[in-house]
């Protein structure tokens, strides 16, 4: 399907090119990509493979991968160095008014010569920065040398942070990650990936490069950048209100023709000839208005179809009235993929405090999703259209409809909105700040300001863009660690509230004076919402009556609902689990070769969060048969019992607020973290090498637009059973539903008592049922001897969804029986099979007693290192025979497996061993 937009859209772009402005010539764009690296000095040098790069990427072949075990410490000297990228290219063209050198992102302070003349520096990673070189380029045959000396991070922030420091800018006690392991400080004096500088979960990784294309533009007025498209409705128009951003360096105003092509939305272009625009201030306003019955509207994902119309905007411009040259470059172009829809952030005062929900086209959604991390941790590796697509798409397929991209990462590539466009997931776009005091200083603010207005322009049009906020903790870290700046605290709130709302009035770029096109900007996260407050900064940032708040709680019981509070939205929360452990072996590059000692001396060297194993081991300890004195004795066990752990706690805190729907209570929930930077213990639902863990299957059933919960009141002894929908239909659509609740023994397969309820349930609603926990007990059976299955049918008799409840805590079941699993395994025959092989297995697992959570793993020693996935996995067998599907994406050869390839754990057998 993505294919065929991209092919779409260049038939689009060709076909209109060739149609009209026959009287001007395109701006050319030489891309630059072959380039060379050397050190400071030149004791180093060599070719650069592949654009964009950065100084660890070019070096991997010398030096090792630098996330291999003990590389994140032992190549650091790579960071504390300056490194210089050079290229050389002829002039494409001479002569031209206008011939622009463009970094599209430099990572992230250099000094930039063309033909050893210093044009200028950068010093943020998250701005484009163009020069002007015409009257420095040479004729042909020679050939013009560009250098992009970057100069080394940890030195360059220690520098800034001392002669800021001398001038009197106070940001507190020097910013360290809160981390274990060998961190770096100063990371908030510069604009560069926050999380490089080290963190709970990821490793030090200060990268120097050039991670975006550079780019010589040949041109005669001005090129257009970006298209912010506002959309609004009547009840018979949608209007697209629109501004196009150009970039000049003219010194005078100038005259702009412009074209809309949209052959689904329109029956001829839009025009506008002859617009006077200021060169001050280049920015084309202007309406289009698209008849209703011609749109179908984009939906997030479970609610509808997420329907995208590209539209190509073409650009003439020139500085009079006359006619151009026919060999001036005036004409550029952008092609878009646009969304309709209404977007609000609902912010209504009730009897508890404020509400905090997005309604979409009208209609209220209860937000589900994760938090998204820069794919790699090298900013150059970041934006692989593979690996964004494959955790996008894994997010739609676990029924997310919401991304929050976290702020100590990156504003993220087009290919990643674009692919939330097509997915109809969402974003909650946080700013590059995060947990730090930010310098008030003249540079460093001007600084920002161009990156916020840039990003805001390149983003704004996207339907999944839902809210930006325009930090990540900022405020609760300020309100949490007032004690430590002393008598400076007054001073640093002070400095933060003029630089934030210096970036917030950056931020009016994208806004309309006559409609909100879009909810917020909201200044940071957690927060009381973007409703106004007092200026003051709010004393509880966290309040959960107001706002979103960040809950960690892993130091309670996370299988209890009892332990979450009923907040508005939750838009961090997690808990951390192990890798599987194939995946631990595969980073060490051993293969099942590596022994047990290997593996835990990574797993402790990988753990930087400051509470360490603590908090994962008494989640353990709540519910599982397990000594957390010796995890390193039984590695495999620790790593199943981790991901056991955090699958139930994660899924009882979602059916928690998933339940509390009702009146707009809790509206929104975000897993804390969706995805990994590298191989270690952390929050993930997908690990480095893109493995799910057990808590991202379980989340395809409990993010399911239709679910049954099962949720213990202990104060009245009640099961409450919710019936929840979360879809649209443009009428009530009421369904009748059935609730069987199936009464087991762990000594039998067959259910020993069924209770029914009937419900009636429409679009989007949600009813609650409490019965009394003694009416599912059998007979003079404990709660230790019992679990439910809770089964939700439609009106046919077909499954839609199902739970299971366990009364008592794992560890204390009694009377569990060793389940005589068996796995058979089938394929595909290949003798028989052809090119592309289809590498699709079907697994029979059979059992003769109940078996609790079921987990698959892949052990063979070939295939562990091929992306592969089970239809279900840590799962509950109640029925004779089951059959799971395992598919490899890889279909370049035939693979075959047997069931000494599929190794099975069940809580089962760890019951057993401690009786």
């Amino acid at each position: 399907m993505a294919i065929n937009w991209f092919r779409l859209i260049c038939l689009l772009g060709v076909f209109y090119s060739t149609i009209h402005h026959n009287d001007a010539k395109t701006v050319l764009i030489q891309e630059l990509t072959k380039w060379t690296l050397r050190s400071e000095n030149s004791s180093l040098e060599t070719s650069v493979p592949r654009m964009p790069s950065g100084v660890y990427t070019a070096l991997k072949d010398f030096y090792g991968d630098l996330l291999d075990p003990g590389n994140d410490v032992a190549l650091r000297w790579i960071a504390n160095q300056s490194w210089i990228f050079s290229t050389k290219f002829d002039s494409a063209e001479m002569g031209h008014e206008m011939v622009n050198l463009t970094l599209h992102g430099i990572d992230t302070v250099s000094q930039v010569r063309v033909n050893g003349q210093l044009l200028g520096e950068t010093d943020n990673m998250f701005v484009r920065y163009s020069f002007a070189i015409g009257h420095l380029l040479l004729p042909s045959p020679n050939q013009n040398i560009l250098e992009v000396e970057i100069l080394s991070p940890i030195q360059e922030a220690s520098r800034r942070f001392r002669e800021l420091e001398k001038e009197g800018v106070f940001t507190g006690p020097p910013s360290c990650p809160r981390a274990r392991g060998d961190v770096e400080c100063h990371r908030n004096y510069l604009r560069k990936m926050q999380m490089s500088f080290g963190g709970e979960w990821n490793p030090v990784a200060l990268s120097s490069g050039i991670w975006k294309p550079v780019a010589v533009e040949y041109y005669t007025v001005a090129v257009l950048r970006d298209v912010d498209v506002a959309i609004k409705r009547n009840k018979t128009y949608w209007t697209l209100d629109c501004r196009a951003f150009l970039d000049t360096t003219a010194s005078k105003d100038f005259y702009v023709d412009l074209k809309a092509y949209a052959s689904d939305l329109l029956d001829k272009p839009f025009v506008l000839e002859n617009q006077l625009v200021s060169f001050t201030s280049p920015v084309l306003e202007f309406q289009i208005s698209i008849p209703e019955d011609r749109v179908t509207m984009w939906w997030p994902n479970g609610y509808g179809k997420q329907m995208l119309y590209p539209i190509l905007f073409k650009v003439k411009c020139y500085t009079s009235d006359a006619v151009p040259n026919l060999s001036s470059r005036t004409e550029s172009q952008k092609i878009l993929k646009v969304g309709f829809r209404t977007l609000e952030l609902v912010e209504n005062t009730d009897q508890s405090g404020r509400t905090f929900f997005f309604r979409v086209n009208g209609h209220p959604i209860f937000t589900k999703g994760a938090n998204y991390i820069p794919a790699h941790t090298l900013p150059e590796l970041s934006a692989e259209t593979e690996s964004v697509e494959y955790l996008l798409k894994a997010a739609h397929q676990a029924n997310m409809n919401m991304i929050r991209v976290w702020g100590g990462g990156l504003y993220e590539s087009e290919n990643f909105y674009n692919l939330a466009d097509f997915y109809g997931l969402l974003v909650w776009q946080d700013m590059a700040f995060s947990r730090a005091a930010y310098p008030l200083e003249k540079d460093f603010v001007a600084s920002v300001c161009l990156e916020t207005a840039q990003n805001a322009q390149r983003l704004s049009y996207h339907p999944s863009l839902a809210l930006i906020a325009a930090n990540n903790e900022i405020e609760l870290f300020l309100v949490t660690n007032k004690s430590d700046f002393g008598e400076g605290a007054n001073r640093i709130e002070n400095d933060y509230n003029a630089l934030f709302d210096t970036i917030m009035g950056e931020l009016s770029i994208i806004s309309r004076n006559d409609f909100s096109p879009r909810p917020g900007p909201m200044i940071s996260t957690p927060s009381l919402g973007v409703a106004p407050y007092a200026d003051d900064m709010p004393t509880n940032p966290q309040d959960p009556n107001y706002g979103d708040v960040h809950l960690w709680v892993d130091d309670k019981d996370g299988f209890s609902p009892e332990t979450y509070p009923h907040a508005r939205f939750v838009s961090e929360f997690g808990y951390a689990s192990l890798p599987m452990l194939s995946t631990w072996q595969r980073a060490l590059g051993g293969g099942s070769n590596v022994s047990n000692e290997e593996i835990a001396s990574l797993i402790r060297s990988r753990q930087h969060d400051i509470k360490g194993f603590i908090p994962m081991l008494q989640q353990i300890s709540y519910q599982l048969p397990f000594t957390p004195q010796n995890w390193d004795e039984n590695i495999e066990k620790f790593i199943y019992f981790s991901q056991v752990a955090q699958a139930m706690a994660t899924k009882t805190a979602i059916e928690l607020f998933r339940s509390l729907r009702t009146g707009n209570q809790t509206m929104g929930a975000l897993i804390w973290q969706l995805n990994d930077v590298w191989v270690a213990p952390t929050w993930s639902c997908i690990d480095f090498y893109g493995n799910f863990k057990l808590i991202y299957y379980w989340a395809k059933e409990f993010l399911a637009s239709k679910c049954v919960i099962a949720l213990y009141d202990a104060s009245s002894n009640n099961l409450n059973i919710t019936l929840t929908r979360e879809d649209y239909a443009d009428h009530l659509d009421s369904q009748f539903y059935n609730v069987l609740i199936n009464t087991y023994l762990w000594t039998d397969l067959i259910a020993k008592k069924t209770i029914a309820r009937a419900f009636g349930l429409g679009s989007n609603q949600l009813e609650v049922r409490p019965i009394p926990l003694e009416l599912l007990l059998y007979e003079n059976h404990s709660k230790e001897e019992i679990f439910l299955e809770i089964v939700l049918e439609d009106k046919d008799k077909e499954t839609v969804a199902r739970n299971y409840y366990y009364p008592v805590p794992m560890k204390n079941i009694s009377g569990i029986k060793d389940p005589e699993l068996t796995v058979q395994v089938a394929g595909q025959d290949c003798n028989n099979a052809q090119s592309p092989y289809t590498n699709s297995f079907s697994l029979l697992v059979t059992v003769r007693f109940p078996a609790l959570l079921v987990y698959l793993e892949l052990v063979h020693p070939d295939y562990i290192t091929k992306r592969h996935t089970f239809s279900i996995n840590g799962f509950t067998q109640t029925e004779p025979r089951k059959t799971v599907y395992l598919l490899f994406e890889d279909d370049s050869e035939c693979l075959t497996l047997t069931s000494d390839d599929i190794k099975v754990q069940t809580i089962n057998q760890y019951l057993l061993q401690n009786n």
